[in-house]
């Protein structure tokens, strides 16, 4: 009963437009450190870390399994055929390949 009452008193207190402030000094904000995730060099880099970027935070990459070629191919179709990821069929194909080299089996 006691619960229903104070939840009935927030709700019209909500209700009616009052809101809680906290004390200034009861706030405080924190500064992230930047975690800058650097890919493995080889061709196709520059245009793995500019549209992968572009959706996603590159460790998304360097966090995966290494799997096979026809695996990243998916991956990669995935992101711009289903997440609308800005890639042509150009780069498309730099991007898997590099993949491939860098993070995947190696077939």
């Amino acid at each position: 009963m006691k619960t229903t009452i104070i939840l009935m008193t927030v709700f019209i207190l909500a209700a009616a437009g009052f809101a809680y402030a906290a004390p200034e000094e009861s706030l405080h904000t924190i500064v992230l450190p930047e975690l800058r995730v650097e890919l493995k060099a080889g061709g196709g880099k520059d245009r793995t870390e500019i549209l992968c970027n572009v959706c996603h935070s590159l460790d998304y990459i360097t966090t995966q399994p290494r799997v096979p070629r026809a695996q990243w191919t998916a991956t990669v179709n995935k992101m711009i055929k289903v997440m609308g990821a800005p890639i042509n069929e150009e780069d498309a194909k730099k991007i898997i390949d590099y993949l491939v080299a860098n993070y995947g089996t190696g077939n």
